[in-house]
């Protein structure tokens, strides 16, 4: 069902979305929840206004995401993202200080700013009680749920690499929630704390075994372009139908090219890691090698468990 919009043309006072109201909260900016935004086409959002994005609103109250973010559609086919990140010095409970928690945001932001150019820092305002972080990111997608998704990945990248990177005890390999926390939070970071480039989460319908792809710059000055496949939990040597999966996600990852955002061109993985949450026991690893036929392929496949993602982490912490 298409949106709505109750108003003039360049003021709306109201949109109707799935039969429900939201009226304007300031100038043209309506808060909705992303339930009711997943299906939603970008096309359909009008370019004049901004959507402030929610978990849900119950009884007039607005709970809103863990930062708040807002979509506005750029050209139909871009749209921006702008998250406002926030807090006050008083209700801070984290275990390190709240200032070298926030400006280690920050400084992770214009890191990465400046190596992937996709984030972009807006301000950083530090008044001695509240502190505020707003940046941005501009998204080419086809529908806000999958706006709401890069969204999401975003912040837990950004939240995982402060936490990796402060040595905090907010975040472990065995206080992951699921895969995607696991990849999201704390191999995206620290791959990228380790010195990797171009690191970058690919998880979807056309992954072929590459649920992280990232590159190093060779000896030879050449890049050299790896693969991660992501399980989460252990990997049993007992179980065929685990062994078969990755036996044949590491031949697709290495068979599949991908589009290189960067270069603009097709590439192949030379390497691929293959990370797990947990243990790989009864001699999975060895069985793994052993129904992979190509030696070359074989050669380049890396095995990494819970535990060395841990000795990883503090290694490279700051």
């Amino acid at each position: 069902m298409p949106i709505e919009y109750i108003g003039e043309e360049d003021y709306f006072e109201e949109i109707i979305i799935d039969g429900q109201r939201f009226e304007a909260e300031d100038e043209n900016t309506f808060t909705v929840p992303k339930s009711l935004l997943r299906g939603v086409k970008l096309e359909e959002i009008n370019p004049n206004i901004t959507i402030n994005v929610c978990e849900k609103v119950e009884d007039e109250i607005i709970f809103i995401t863990s930062i708040p973010y807002s979509i506005k559609n750029l050209d139909n086919t871009n749209a921006e993202i702008l998250f406002e990140d926030s807090g006050r010095r008083k209700f801070w409970d984290g275990q390190v200080g709240f200032t070298l928690y926030m400006e280690t945001k920050r400084d992770i932001i214009l890191e990465r700013q400046q190596e992937l150019g996709d984030v972009h820092l807006d301000s950083y305002d530090d008044d001695g009680d509240y502190i505020f972080i707003n940046y941005s990111i501009t998204v080419e997608a086809e529908t806000l749920g999958l706006l709401i998704q890069q969204a999401e990945q975003i912040i837990k990248e950004i939240d995982g690499a402060a936490e990796l990177t402060l040595g905090s005890p907010f975040k472990e390999v065995c206080d992951a929630e699921n895969e995607a926390d696991f990849t999201i939070s704390l191999l995206v970071p620290l791959l990228r704390k380790m010195g990797f480039s171009d690191v970058r989460y690919n998880h979807g319908k056309k992954e072929y075994g590459k649920d992280i792809i990232f590159s190093r710059r060779t000896e030879f000055d050449e890049y050299e372009y790896w693969g991660v496949q992501v399980k989460f939990g252990d990997v049993l040597g007992g179980i065929n139908s685990d062994i078969d999966t990755l036996v044949g996600q590491a031949e697709d990852a290495f068979k599949m090219p991908f589009y290189d955002v960067y270069t603009r061109s097709r590439q192949r993985i030379s390497k691929l890691l293959i990370a797990i949450s947990g243990k790989f026991t009864e001699n999975a690893v060895e069985k793994i090698c052993e129904k992979i036929e190509s030696h070359p392929l074989k050669n380049n496949i890396v095995f990494v468990d819970g535990e060395k993602i841990k000795t990883l982490a503090e290694k490279f912490r700051r």
